[in-house]
């Protein structure tokens, strides 16, 4: 049976790679590991995980497959490779049309959404160095993320997962890491529970999953973690429910 392992940081982009391993545990088509690394701590810098990979970057999965080992970095890379190595868990429709849809909207998040967007809401001061033009910078973020939310939510169907319906099981990738984002929204003072009812209805169903449960459980994560304080020149994120 194949074996992974998977390095994560608890609550990062890597936990759609980490429910993506769950299903296909869950589906007794292989079993994984886990390695946790806590980005607050370094974790990520130290000499062990950049033997690993020395982009410091998580998620990686290290896969054992037919008496072969190797390492893999980067969460669509991992996706794919686990799609195509477990088609038998449905990560992603089968269907050409529709799975060139999933591609879409995975591509759309990692990079619009995560890459540019995001990170100028995580990191304002690696773009800019005056406390004000990191302010600048969030506030550039965060209306992008606004704006980005408004089409999330206009593409989603009005029940059920990206794939499927209030009846059927079409949970994919897609779903899994349109969780992460939402985890994030939240955590961020996007107040995606009051403001987008569709995300809302999907994130409920995902989060009943038993995959989900249990990989939100490992990583010791839930929708209402808080953020540490954030400096004071940077947006001040209201309490929300």
């Amino acid at each position: 049976m194949p074996h992974y392992r998977l390095y994560y940081a608890p609550g990062a982009c890597s936990l759609a790679s980490h429910i993506a391993l769950e299903e296909i545990q869950r589906a007794g088509l292989a079993d994984y590991a886990t390695t946790r690394l806590l980005l607050p701590a370094g974790d990520q810098k130290k000499p062990e995980f950049l033997a690993v990979n020395p982009r410091g970057h998580v998620p990686v999965l290290s896969y054992r497959l037919d008496g072969k080992e190797g390492l893999l970095s980067e969460n669509l890379a991992i996706l794919r490779f686990l799609m195509r190595q477990h088609p038998q868990a449905r990560l992603l429709p089968e269907a050409p049309e529709l799975e060139a849809r999933g591609w879409e909207w995975l591509s759309w998040l990692a990079t619009d959404v995560h890459s540019y967007a995001f990170m100028q809401v995580f990191y304002p001061m690696r773009y800019a160095e005056s406390l004000a033009a990191q302010a600048e910078v969030e506030a550039s973020g965060r209306a992008l993320l606004t704006r980005y939310w408004a089409d999330l939510e206009s593409r989603l169907p009005e029940q059920g997962f990206v794939f499927g319906s209030g009846q059927d099981d079409g949970f994919s990738v897609v779903d899994a890491l349109l969780i992460v984002f939402y985890r994030w929204a939240k955590r961020y003072g996007f107040a995606p529970q009051r403001n987008y009812p569709r995300w809302v209805a999907l994130s409920e169903r995902t989060l009943a999953r038993p995959s989900v449960q249990a990989v939100f459980a490992d990583e010791r994560i839930n929708l209402s973690d808080r953020l540490p304080p954030r400096p004071a020149h940077l947006y001040q994120i209201p309490e929300s429910d």
